[in-house]
């Protein structure tokens, strides 16, 4: 169960760093890098593809993989990983695993980069390919990579990826990940103490570590965080202002976690005034986001909620859900 979950959230870990952003370039620039390109420069070469696939057509960001390609074959290192990051995602050419896997080899084995070194680690492990992911996940860490850590930790923890289980090793292991500013090894830790994962609870220190994430940007942090806050589980202190602040900076980058845990405060008049409606309506939102079916209580909610609510009412709130729907299960920040 724990490497299920934890895959999940990886694979969006996975995409955000094997696709690093690049800067929009102007007409000027563009001719520039072309030319550039052209002439067999490999670093003008990825640089041409961001640009292209940033411009958000299809030829556009089938052309910038094809740069990639060139970048690749003259033994670029970071042009085998664009490529392979490109091949991963589908963005301008089939989506292909496998292939994209080879070209991410190729990429570290150039470049010994530690973070992508986990980034491939975690590929293999939705692959199935178990000894391979840990031995990059291994040489990633020893890099001092976070995310290598972060994947050993998670091994050891769940002593089901190859690897005896080692409680200790995993708590060790996730807060070196998260001593070095790894919002998702924050959250993870965070999470861990103050459900007892690792075998005994710290509430305080989980607290602390998942308001450090949420600081840092985590806006599943922050609407965990704010859940436990708000409802006081897991014998978290309740201080359900907090968690309403938190709350609403997790719905600023349209975290299911914040829509669920405001809709609970609205349910509930915790921290703000009771508002069943706006209650229902957060709660009914986070369970169109819900994919992995977390929020085990939302039906407990939503049924108070109901009961002071007039079937009229239930009516235009599901038609509001239903519109709203499309923009609260686009992909999250």
């Amino acid at each position: 169960m724990i490497r299920a979950t934890w895959l999940v959230a990886m694979a969006a870990a996975v995409a955000v760093l094997s696709m690093p952003a690049g800067a929009a370039a102007g007409d000027a620039t563009r001719d520039a890098l072309t030319k550039r390109a052209q002439a067999g420069d490999t670093q003008a070469q990825v640089a041409l593809g961001r640009s292209l696939q940033d411009d958000g057509m299809a030829a556009d960001k089938a052309a910038g993989t094809e740069w990639y390609r060139k970048a690749a074959l003259a033994g670029s290192a970071e042009g085998a990983w664009m490529l392979g990051s490109a091949t991963m995602a589908g963005v301008g050419v089939t989506r292909d695993v496998p292939t994209a896997i080879d070209w991410m080899r190729k990429s570290v084995a150039i470049d010994q980069n530690p973070d992508h070194m986990a980034v491939l680690a975690v590929a293999l492990l939705s692959t199935g390919g178990m000894p391979e992911a840990l031995q990059w996940a291994q040489k990633a860490a020893d890099k001092g990579s976070s995310k290598g850590m972060e994947v050993l930790a998670m091994a050891r923890l769940s002593g089901e990826m190859g690897l005896p289980k080692d409680v200790a090793l995993a708590e060790k292991l996730l807060n070196a990940a998260a001593q070095k500013g790894d919002t998702d090894a924050q959250l993870s830790l965070g999470q861990f103490y103050v459900t007892g994962l690792f075998g005994r609870q710290d509430v305080a220190a989980g607290v602390r570590w998942l308001q450090s994430a949420a600081d840092a940007g985590s806006a599943k942090a922050a609407g965990t965080l704010a859940y436990f806050l708000i409802t006081g589980k897991q014998s978290v202190p309740v201080d359900a202002p907090r968690g309403v602040a938190l709350a609403r900076k997790a719905m600023a980058s349209n975290e299911m976690l914040g829509h669920y845990a405001l809709g609970v405060a609205y349910v509930t008049g915790a921290g703000i005034a009771e508002n069943p409606a706006e209650g229902w309506y957060q709660i009914s939102l986070a369970q169109r986001m819900d994919s992995q079916q977390q929020l085990k209580s939302a039906a407990d909610y939503l049924a108070k909620a109901s009961a002071k609510l007039t079937p009229a009412q239930l009516a235009q709130l599901k038609a509001r859900v239903d519109a709203d729907a499309g923009a609260a299960t686009a992909p999250q920040g």
